[in-house]
């Protein structure tokens, strides 16, 4: 049972968890209330693991309430990073399936692979979810969603070094009440969510919502040589055959058989049904709550584009790299060119594949040469692995989980919580990386996890002192499996990885009001302790590696209200994250392990609700000493012996060593002779090693909502980071010198204006939002791997009637039909001939209808 604090103590119970500003404009009716000073509605939040009034609380969160989802036309939790200052939360690289890469003031974790401890930690009503991978939430029946900034720890859950999110939803309660909401819109999209809540006596509720969302995708899978011929360059398509819409190969005599816009197929698009139920007893002074959940998703792939292909193998002349002058190409596409696509289809894997729209692609997921085929000195070689791939078109994500809350009030002051849960998640990803209906290259993942998490908690409130005292423990067994087809290098490779994870915390912090209520002093600490034992087979390497590690913890800070309405504070903190391990090597040079990240962050703050209320203004500044970060040291290296290191397989590569665990490789130059001790004329293969660098991130974050008059909303929030890292500075392979995912700039704002409407019975609301985020690099090296800034409208209007209970709004996203990638993938600095780029979903108008009984 949740106990509500007075007005002092809940401005005092605040536990000073990172520092940052307040709280995010709140446009529609707030799900809490304390107090009222006015024009603003006063938040209550739970990040503490006591109820506060957001604006009392020193804290680094932001939070956003179902209303401002609905006013602003958002479903998932990429949406919640629009909101956040210095957050950029993104839908994954294609490859990563329906994942999302969560950054907060530059620390994060792109990869979904359970090798890696995610720096931003997600929950759901306090419960932890370990994995990156098919944690596109949607966003199901939730009352708020709680963004804490900066290091976390030390007073509940996961250590989190960049910070946490915890997704919260309605609980059930003693008033019956349902809900139905239906939108149709752009691409066929059919979105149904309904509830209920249901009292089954006077001490036992039931809560129980739905929702099924359909829709096609927007980037259409076009038939190669229907398009060919269709642009009037048939001679392009070669004699490769045309594709039925079932995905098969249909013989090239019969010309295109797609139809006349060419279409087989969409990316991009969703199949998602999912279900949960509450139940929840109170009790004389204790309550409990067992909740259940369950995820299906059998969505398309994720729109994804072939950016720019550069053919490896060739020489700057455009001709087949031939070392021992033999006639036949050393390697790389031209190789395949050479042996199979021109004798076969009469074409070259080049620019023909790249399409004039960012909604169009020719990726098939398919290997057109049938498995077993044997041509002599290239990947085919007869085996039945070998061709012949034809990957399911989904990223299937089936997530099941169950949770127990226990509260129970042991004394006055006293209370005792528990939190006990079970989750497990089964997700694929597939990835065509070359764009094109040949089999250049395709990879198919799976991730099989589950996971217990137990953590108890004692919280003690008085006048003088709030204090929390907990502990976490997590448990947690994992397989991921790959398939990896790369027939230019050739490679074929099949991973399998068992995870063995656990982790054990305990964490305890106070606030302390030495001279009165006014001045609060917070000292917390927290101990970790974490083992990962994995077990990794590819085939080539099979070995155990063992990733473990403790940490202690702490925080310290002091909060002051100026006035009723002013609070200013100030904080210091570290934050840490357990070690990792290069989860895709080629070979067994690459299998290495790197350290835990460690950091030590400062923030100074100020949050004040002025001119009467009518206008709420928050600012923060922060410097974070990165002392360790785990970071991807990307390149290729020579195909060596396993041993001694030495480069075993001639090739028209030079292999050079560019640092510590570094390396890259590069064409043989005309008229270079091959030493292959000296690493001149080798085969190269892509690598990604991770090693420990420091860092330093300072910025600045501020957040304001004004009521400037009677029915007027205008909300903004904007943050700046600058991240400096010595291995961006003077170092001439260093083109994009910002950290990968981390934008300098974001920012965000909102105007609305609500209208009264008698005559229809109620109101009209209009409103506008701008989503404003700068360049982000996805690597350092390549020019190409950067998206400039980019500026996104939505805009809604919204018919609310006078009881409330119905409102029908029209509304679009991508208001401008912005054209831009979510992410590019640049696969040339690995050595690889592509370029990928997510686009994002243009221009889409919706209408919805919601009824609440």
């Amino acid at each position: 049972m949740k106990t509500k604090l007075p007005l002092g103590l809940s401005r005092r119970a605040s536990v000073l968890l990172s520092a940052s500003v307040g709280a995010l404009a709140m446009t529609a009716p707030a799900f809490a209330q304390d107090e009222d000073r006015g024009g603003l509605d006063q938040i209550t939040v739970t990040a503490t693991r006591s109820e506060t009034n957001l604006q009392d609380t020193p804290l680094a969160i932001t939070a956003v309430t179902a209303g401002d989802f609905e006013a602003r036309a958002m479903d998932s939790i990429e949406d919640v990073g629009r909101l956040v200052p210095n957050a950029s939360f993104e839908q994954a690289q294609v490859a990563f399936g329906r994942a999302v890469t969560a950054y907060i003031r530059g620390i994060g974790q792109y990869d979904f692979n359970l090798a890696f401890e995610p720096g931003v930690a997600f929950y759901v009503d306090d419960q932890y979810y370990a994995l990156l991978a098919g944690s596109v939430f949607d966003l199901l029946d939730i009352e708020r969603v709680e963004v804490l900034r900066g290091p976390q720890g030390t007073t509940f859950g996961r250590n989190a070094i960049g910070g946490a999110v915890n997704i919260i939803a309605k609980e059930p309660g003693p008033e019956p009440e349902a809900y139905i909401d239906a939108t149709y819109g752009a691409f066929n999209r059919t979105d149904i969510r309904a509830g209920f809540n249901y009292p089954l006596s006077d001490s036992l509720f039931l809560r129980v919502s739905g929702v099924s969302k359909s829709r096609k995708g927007y980037q259409d899978l076009l038939d190669f040589r229907c398009a060919m011929f269709q642009n009037g360059t048939p001679a392009l398509a070669g004699d490769f055959p045309s594709l039925d819409p079932s995905g098969g190969f249909a013989n090239a005599s019969a010309g295109p058989t797609s139809g006349d816009d060419c279409v087989l197929d969409t990316y991009g698009g969703q199949d998602v049904q999912a279900l949960r139920g509450s139940l929840k007893y109170e009790g004389a002074g204790w309550d409990i709550t067992f909740t259940a959940d369950y995820t299906n998703d059998q969505s398309e792939p994720v729109a994804d584009k072939q950016v720019q292909i550069v053919p490896t193998g060739y020489d700057s002349m455009g001709n087949f790299l031939d070392s021992d002058m033999n006639g036949i190409a050393d390697g790389g596409i031209a190789l395949l060119d050479q042996l199979v696509y021109e004798p076969l289809f009469g074409i070259s894997y080049d620019e023909r594949f790249l399409t004039d729209s960012l909604y169009t692609t020719y990726a098939t997921y398919a290997d057109p040469i049938p498995a077993g085929t044997d041509i002599p000195g290239t990947y085919y070689n007869g085996s039945g692995d070998r061709g012949g791939a034809q990957l399911p078109r989904e990223a299937v994500i089936e997530n099941f989980g169950f949770a127990t809350k226990v509260n129970v009030d042991l004394t006055e002051n006293l209370s005792f919580t528990l939190n006990a849960g079970y989750r497990d998640v089964f997700t694929t990803g597939i990835n065509d990386t070359d764009g094109s209906p040949l089999g250049v290259q395709t990879v198919k993942s799976e991730i099989d996890h589950e996971q217990w998490t137990v953590e108890p908690r004692f919280n003690y409130n008085s006048d003088f002192m709030d204090l929390t005292v907990g502990g976490f423990f997590y448990s947690s067994k994992g397989q991921t499996t790959s398939n990896v087809s790369i027939p230019f290098i050739p490679l074929q490779q099949n991973a399998v990885i068992d995870f063995d994870s656990s982790a054990k915390a305990v964490f305890a912090q106070g606030v302390f009001r030495p001279v009165g209520p006014r001045l609060g002093v917070t000292l917390g600490a927290r101990y970790s302790d974490d083992e990962k034992i994995v077990d990794f087979n590819n085939g080539a390497i099979d070995t155990q590696v063992v990733v473990e590690s403790d940490n202690i913890d702490w925080r310290a800070g002091l909060d002051y209200q100026l006035t009723e309405v002013v609070t200013v504070y100030g904080s210091v903190a570290t934050g840490y994250r357990p070690g990792a391990f290069n989860p895709r090597p080629f070979q067994a040079s690459q299998l290495i392990a790197v350290d835990p990240e460690e950091a030590l962050s400062y923030e100074l703050g100020f949050k004040g609700d002025l001119f009467e209320n009518t206008m709420r203004v928050n600012i923060a500044g922060f410097y974070t000493d990165y002392k360790q970060r785990i970071t991807p040291a990307g390149g290729a290296e020579c195909i060596d012996s396993g041993t001694t290191g030495d480069c075993v397989v001639p090739g028209s590569q030079v292999y050079v060593v560019t640092g510590e665990n570094t390396s890259t490789c590069r064409d043989l130059a005309p008229g270079e002779m091959p030493n292959l001790a000296a690493g001149i004329g080798v085969t190269c293969i892509p690598k990604t090693n991770y090693i420990n660098t420091p860092g330093t991130v300072k910025g600045i974050e501020a957040e304001m909502d004004w009521r400037p008059v009677d029915g007027l909303m205008i909300n903004a929030s904007g943050g700046w980071t600058q991240f400096d890292a010595p291995e961006l500075d003077n170092n001439p392979a260093i083109v994009n010198t910002d950290p990968v995912y981390v934008p300098e700039w974001t920012g965000s704002a909102g105007v609305a204006y609500e209208i009264p409407a008698p005559a229809l019975g109620g109101s009209i609301t209009p409103r506008v939002d701008w989503f404003y985020q700068s360049a982000i690099a996805f690597n350092s090296t390549t020019a190409i791997a950067r998206i400039p800034s980019q500026s996104v409208f939505n805009g809604r209007i919204t018919y609310v009637n006078d009881d409330g209970d119905f409102q029908v709004a029209f509304g679009a996203t991508n208001l401008f039909d912005k054209e831009y990638y979510h992410n590019i993938f640049d696969l040339t600095a690995f050595g690889q001939p592509g370029t990928e780029g997510q686009p994002a979903a243009p221009r889409e108008w919706y209408i919805q209808v919601k009824k609440s009984f």
